[in-house]
C-alpha cells in the first residue's frame, strides 16, 4: 500500500518551498520598483539587491532539488530566474551600460512571469497595485470578482519579443466609466511588451486603459518620410476606443526618450485623438515646425519630464522644447526631476495621471 503520510509530507514540503520562493522573488522586483521610484543610482540598487538576491537564488535552488519542475512549478522557478539575472546584470553594471539594461528587461520579464499568479495569490495581486489599492479591501474583493474575466488583463497582439509592429495592451479588471486611455511610447530599440509595465500597477489599480505598442522598426519613424508607426497609433486608439467606449477628452500619448521625441511628432497633428501629451526625456523633432505642425500646439495639454542628469538628451533640449511650445501657444507643465539621468522617471506617473485626469488622482 502507499504511504499516503509520506506523500503528504512531500506535497506540504513543495507548499512550503513555493510560497519561500514566491516571497523572495517578490522582494526582489520590490527593491527593483522602488529603486525606479526612488531614482536610486545603479551602485545603490545592486547593493539593495544583494541580500535579496542571494536568499531567492538559495530558495530557487531549494524548490529545483525538492520538485520535478513541471507544470506551475517549472513556470514559477523560470520566472524567478528572470529576477535573479536582473540581480546579475545590476552586479555588473561597472561594466557598462550593457549589463544594466538587460537587468531592466529581465525585471520587465519577471514581472510578465508573474502576473497571472494574481488570480490565484493575494500577495501577488497586492503586489500588482499601488499603495492605496493594495491596502482597500473593496478594491480587492472587487478586483478578485473579475480575475477570470476573459476580457480583462494583459494582451499581447503580434507582439512576441522577436517581432516589431505589434502591441501590448492592459485591460483593467475594475475599470472607470468612459475610462481614460493611456498610449505608452517605449524608448529606442525597446518593445512594447516590456514598457508596457511601467503602467500596469497604475491601470490596475485605477482602472484605466493602457496600450503599449512596438515601433515597425527598431525606434519610431521620425526619421523616414514613409511614417510606418502613426497610422497603427491611430487605429488602436479607434479601435480600442470604440470597444470600450473611451473617454474622447482623455486620450494620453506619452513615451520615453525616442518615445517621448515622437509623441510630439506624432500628436502634433490636425485632428489628432490625443488629447494630452506628455513626452519623458525627450527632444523636439524639427519636422513639427518644418511641416507647419506646430500651429497645432495652441491650447494643447503638454507635460515634460527631464532629468537634470540626462546624458543622451542635455537638460537644454527640454527648455528648448518648453520654449518652443509656450511660444506656440500650448499649455505646458514641465517638471525638472534633480538627479535624474536618461531613464524613465517611473515616480513621475502620479503626477501624470492627476494632471491628465483628476479621476485618477491616487487616494491617499
Amino acid at each position: 500500500m502507499p504511504d499516503h503520510t509520506s506523500i503528504t509530507n512531500d506535497e506540504d514540503e513543495i507548499l512550503t518551498l513555493v510560497t519561500d520562493l514566491l516571497n523572495h522573488w517578490l522582494q526582489v522586483m520590490s527593491v527593483f520598483d522602488q529603486a525606479q521610484l526612488q531614482m536610486a543610482g545603479n551602485p545603490a540598487l545592486a547593493e539593495a539587491l544583494q541580500p535579496h538576491a542571494a536568499s531567492l537564488n538559495t530558495a530557487h535552488q531549494a524548490l529545483t532539488a525538492a520538485s520535478t519542475a513541471e507544470g506551475a512549478t517549472k513556470e514559477l522557478l523560470d520566472g524567478a530566474e528572470y529576477s535573479l539575472w536582473a540581480c546579475d546584470g545590476m552586479a555588473r553594471h561597472k561594466e557598462g551600460f550593457g549589463p544594466v539594461m538587460k537587468a531592466l528587461r529581465a525585471h520587465c520579464r519577471a514581472q510578465e512571469a508573474c502576473f497571472p499568479l494574481a488570480q490565484f495569490m493575494s500577495p501577488v495581486s497586492r503586489y500588482f497595485l499601488d499603495k492605496a489599492a493594495s491596502g482597500d479591501e473593496q478594491t480587492l474583493a472587487d478586483i478578485e470578482a473579475k480575475s477570470s474575466d476573459p476580457n480583462c488583463g494583459l494582451f499581447h497582439m503580434d507582439n512576441d519579443r522577436g517581432s516589431r509592429g505589434g502591441f501590448t495592451t492592459f485591460i483593467p479588471e475594475r475599470m472607470l466609466h468612459n475610462p481614460p486611455l493611456v498610449m505608452a511610447l517605449h524608448g529606442g530599440n525597446g518593445h512594447g511588451a516590456d514598457f508596457i509595465w511601467s503602467w500596469v500597477r497604475e491601470a490596475r489599480s485605477r482602472g484605466f486603459i493602457v496600450i503599449a505598442p512596438t515601433s515597425s522598426g527598431d525606434t519610431w519613424s521620425m526619421l523616414d518620410d514613409n511614417d510606418a508607426d502613426l497610422p497603427v497609433l491611430l487605429t488602436l486608439v479607434e479601435q480600442i476606443g470604440s470597444r470600450f467606449d473611451v473617454d474622447p477628452a482623455h486620450v494620453l500619448l506619452t513615451g520615453m526618450s525616442d518615445g517621448g521625441t515622437y509623441s510630439l511628432l506624432a500628436g502634433l497633428r490636425e485632428n489628432s485623438p490625443f488629447t494630452h501629451l506628455a513626452p519623458f526625456s525627450g527632444v523636439f523633432h524639427p519636422d513639427i515646425m518644418m511641416s507647419g505642425n506646430l500651429q497645432y500646439a495652441a491650447k494643447k495639454p503638454v507635460h515634460l519630464v527631464h532629468g537634470t542628469h540626462d546624458w543622451m538628451f542635455p537638460l537644454d533640449a527640454a527648455h528648448m522644447t518648453n520654449e518652443t511650445l509656450v511660444s506656440a501657444g500650448a499649455d505646458v507643465t514641465l517638471r525638472i526631476i534633480d538627479g535624474l539621468s536618461h531613464a524613465y522617471a517611473r515616480s513621475q506617473n502620479q503626477a501624470l495621471l492627476a494632471w491628465f485626469d483628476p479621476r485618477l488622482a491616487a487616494s491617499t
